[in-house]
């Protein structure tokens, strides 16, 4: 294990790391114990603040922060929402090179989430699934953690997005 010097400052879950669930502790631990995540990690120049949501429709978010922040040279804040609760259904089998865990989930969430965070530390904005460089980086990281055949681009994502209510009006007078 190599030490973690760190230019990210990370605030979990109230403060401390403990108050975090087991899978979101052990999805940090594996993915800062990588070459890609140490490497990001000294990258980013801000404090992330990290919070879990049982409700949030994805494993992992990290929202686009304000332009003021994206155009800051002063210290920056980003956040970072994990939903520790991933579990597959009774009875389903992991595909190969896919998350199978809790932590393998959450070990996935850092790195997508922490690589969106990287991009906008450096004033990217999104989107950023189409650049190339952003599919290297999760590419290699994805491999690393044990993942190669996992993808975070815009078709991964459509099923968690939530379609808009259609309404028309049939018949009627205008």
């Amino acid at each position: 294990m190599h030490p973690i010097v760190a230019a990210a400052v990370f605030v979990f879950c109230g403060g401390q790391i403990q108050d975090c669930s087991p899978a979101t502790r052990d999805g940090f631990a594996r993915w800062a114990a990588t070459e890609h995540g140490r490497a990001l990690i000294s990258r980013i120049d801000g404090k992330v603040i990290v919070t879990e949501d049982a409700t949030e429709g994805a494993a992992g978010r990290a929202p686009e922060p304000g332009i003021a922040t994206l155009t800051s040279m002063g210290p920056r804040v980003f956040t970072l929402i994990l939903n520790p609760g991933f579990v597959l259904p009774k009875g389903m089998v992991p595909l190969p090179d896919q998350p199978a865990t809790p932590a393998d989930m959450m070990a996935a969430a850092w790195a997508g989430e922490m690589l969106h965070i990287e991009f906008y530390s450096r004033g990217i904005s999104l989107p950023h699934h189409q650049r190339d460089d952003f599919q290297q980086e999760w590419s290699a990281t994805a491999a690393e953690l044990g993942f190669s055949a996992l993808r975070h681009d815009d078709e991964d994502e459509r099923q968690y997005r939530r379609r808009r209510a259609i309404v028309r009006v049939i018949g009627g007078t205008h």
